[in-house]
């Protein structure tokens, strides 16, 4: 290559260098021109390539374990969480007003129709059905004597009308015949006094409206209760529900009458068996769920209102392939699995139905007894040698 010298002279126009300077200036030119020639000499020679010593390594096989696919029976079942409810729930009101003369029951008792709960003011109830009774038996007598005037002086008029003598007018009958209608209208509404006299009194001891157990007290005697007061609250306990929810699909899956299963935290392993009895006709606007009622068929162990219960409904079984859910690896291309014929993996892109128990099922893509790859599974690729392990 031609290089043209470098122009050591002076710029026109600019102050002339010292001899010292130009000396300086003209070494290092020829420093950059000799360091161009070298970095020009070397252009296009090819570096070397260093490889291993001892030519080139063979490839290492992927360890992996295998699994053949498996026909087995398939339930089909909806899973939900719900939660044990009595059969009812009930307050227990004061239907009187009064100061209670006792209360003779505590949380937890068991009672019936017939138990007495509480008093209210027994001996002033008691006193007014007395009273009610007399203001009774003093309008019959009011009664009884307003009918016998009647009857006499009917007897009169009707005479008087044979011998066409007025010994009794008109005017004089209609009275007496008014008086009559009168004593039996205060003898009807004495008797309803007296009656509601009795139910006073009747309702002056509290009592439950059903059989059950005392889920809570909320008075104590000698306090003032009004009607609708509410002096205990009690559970029906002689029948238990399981209510859960469950989303608009699973909910078309299930019929009134399917058995259901479900388990509590206090009783791990125990499982309790329902039916299914009501299947709610609208799902919440919110959640978009189905509310679901199912009957506890035989309580075991100790089964108390208000626990949570894992619950599940076997909706249908079918014979289907199932694989370990570990050898089944998301792609960009869908789910896929390795299938091998013992010395490579080939991917195999399947369709998944349900998980169940660690497994899932393959509703497309494979044939039961196929031998797919389990553990490495994720590191092989299509055409990859493998060496089959024994699990540990």
């Amino acid at each position: 290559m031609n290089f043209r010298p470098l122009d050591t002279g002076v710029i026109p126009g600019s102050r002339p260098l010292s001899g010292r300077r130009r000396g300086i200036r003209s070494g290092e030119a020829l420093s950059w021109a000799a360091a161009m020639v070298f970095l020009l000499s070397s252009c296009g020679k090819p570096a070397p390539v260093s490889g291993p010593p001892g030519g080139a390594k063979s490839a290492q096989k992927l360890k992996v374990t295998t699994s053949a696919v498996e026909s087995r029976l398939i339930e089909y079942a909806v899973e939900a969480v719900g939660s044990i409810e009595p059969l009812e729930e009930v307050s227990v009101p004061a239907r009187v007003s009064g100061t209670l003369d006792s209360v003779r029951f505590a949380e937890g008792d068991t009672v019936t129709e017939e138990t007495i709960l509480a008093e209210i003011d027994v001996e002033k109830y008691s006193l007014g059905v007395s009273r009610a009774q007399a203001d009774y038996d003093r309008a019959l007598s009011q009664c009884k004597l307003a009918e016998t005037l009647y009857a006499n002086r009917l007897q009169l008029y009707e005479e008087g009308r044979r011998q066409k003598k007025e010994w009794v007018t008109e005017e004089q009958m209609a009275g007496w015949r008014a008086d009559v209608e009168k004593a039996k209208a205060d003898a009807e509404r004495a008797r309803v006094d007296l009656e509601l006299a009795r139910r006073n009194l009747r309702d002056a001891v509290v009592r439950p409206p059903m059989p059950g157990v005392i889920h809570r007290k909320q008075v104590s005697k000698g306090e003032y209760v009004k009607p609708e007061t509410v002096v205990a609250t009690m559970l029906n306990v002689s029948t238990l529900r399981v209510r859960f929810m469950v989303n608009e699909m699973e909910a078309a899956r299930l019929r009134r009458g399917d058995e259901a299963t479900f388990s509590i935290r206090s009783a791990p392993g125990v499982v309790q068996r329902a039916r299914v009895f009501f299947l709610g006709q609208k799902s919440d606007p919110s959640t978009r769920a189905v509310e679901c009622l199912a009957e506890v068929q035989s309580p075991a162990g100790d089964l108390r209102p208000g626990t949570f219960a894992s619950v599940r409904v076997v909706t249908g079984k079918r014979p289907s392939l199932v694989v370990p859910e570990r050898a089944v690896l998301p792609t960009d291309r869908g789910f896929v699995v390795f299938r091998t014929d013992g010395k490579k993996a080939a991917s195999v892109r399947v369709t998944l139905g349900l998980r169940v128990d660690g497994t899932v099922e393959i509703t497309e893509g494979l044939a039961a007894g196929d031998i797919i790859l389990v553990d490495g599974a994720p590191s092989a690729r299509d055409g990859m040698e493998i060496e089959v392990v024994e699990p540990k």
